[in-house]
């Protein structure tokens, strides 16, 4: 690796828009970047790899293995990503939501207000009561903890490049959350939770960061159509979802990304833009004209000081209890 080659890691960059913002890497960086894919499953992330090689041949990519519900697994991974010295950009963007069933109240609800009903999960039941082998909530630990434990470890190789962290965010993101139960355990909303907690700690961290060189962002995908539906096995809903999501955005919705290279947009946009073009307390916004072409807006990141410091304080605690 040259010495001056910039490093970047996706999580959770086997499909979706974490691939798509590894492909965006290699396609707009000036100078291409040692990437890493650092993915739960092995086997997947070998096929991402192996489609990326196809379109840049000379790319230097590397795949991690990286479960972010699972502390061992974070460690070992951080000591490998360390190894290479340096990390410009991190991208916290693995993450899961446990879907138990459709909600068939909740589609009937949704069709007095189908804007909101598409951004949120209102048609999901997810999960409850899931907990790792670490003890942790398992949505919590996915797709908060571990990457802040993530990036705690590897604070070095980020202080020594001057890099960012930036963290997928998410529009279902709205006061599903508890002080008494911040992991979530027993709610009903795990994965709205979760993204609370990553707009909450977000601006914290920068803060914290930024006195080692370090920034902190959150981005924001739109509504994206994936394939996690296809865990319940209801493959016409999808194929609805896909139809309904395209009229949305030829009525002019710019939410409604669809595909996920549009999604990847403002992801993009925070990994380029000069330090004088980004504001940590801004949310950055992927969002898709009528016919696709993709743009980037921000606004203000609603932030609670009070659930901001109380989660800050916990999520260190956990750090302090796991880093022994």
């Amino acid at each position: 690796m040259n010495a001056e080659q910039q490093v970047a890691v996706v999580t959770g960059a086997n499909s979706g828009v974490g691939l798509a913002i590894a492909r965006q890497l290699l396609l707009l960086s000036p100078h291409s970047p040692t990437l890493v894919l650092a993915c739960r499953n092995e086997k997947r992330g070998a096929r991402a790899r192996a489609h990326l090689l196809q379109d840049f041949p000379s790319a230097d990519i590397r795949l991690i293995e990286l479960d972010t519900s699972n502390v061992l697994s974070v460690q070992t991974a951080a000591r490998e990503i360390t190894s290479l010295g340096r990390l410009d950009l991190l991208f916290c963007n693995a993450g899961a939501m446990a879907i138990k069933s459709l909600n068939i109240l909740g589609i009937i609800r949704g069709l007095t207000h189908p804007i909101a009903f598409f951004e949120s999960s209102e048609a999901l039941v997810q999960q409850q009561g899931l907990v790792t082998p670490d003890g942790l909530g398992q949505t919590f630990q996915t797709n908060v903890f571990g990457h802040y434990l993530l990036v705690h470890k590897l604070l070095p190789v980020l202080s020594r490049a001057k890099g960012r962290v930036i963290w997928t965010g998410s529009s279902a993101s709205q006061l599903e959350f508890s002080q008494l139960d911040y992991m979530h355990i027993h709610g009903l909303k795990p994965y709205e939770s979760s993204k609370y907690i990553v707009d909450q700690i977000s601006q914290k961290m920068d803060e914290r960061l930024r006195q080692k060189g370090v920034r902190c962002f959150v981005g924001e995908p739109g509504n994206v159509c994936t394939s996690f539906l296809a865990n319940i096995g209801v493959p016409v809903l999808q194929m609805l979802i896909v139809v309904v999501f395209y009229l949305m955005r030829i009525c002019g919705l710019q939410r409604f990304t669809i595909d996920a290279q549009c999604a990847s947009a403002a992801f993009i946009y925070l990994a380029f833009a000069r330090d004088e073009e980004v504001d940590a307390s801004q949310k950055y916004y992927s969002c898709a004209s009528r016919w696709g072409h993709s743009s980037v807006v921000r606004a203000p990141l609603e932030c609670c000081t009070k659930d901001a410091d109380f989660l800050i304080s916990k999520l260190d605690a956990l750090v302090d209890r796991f880093d022994q």
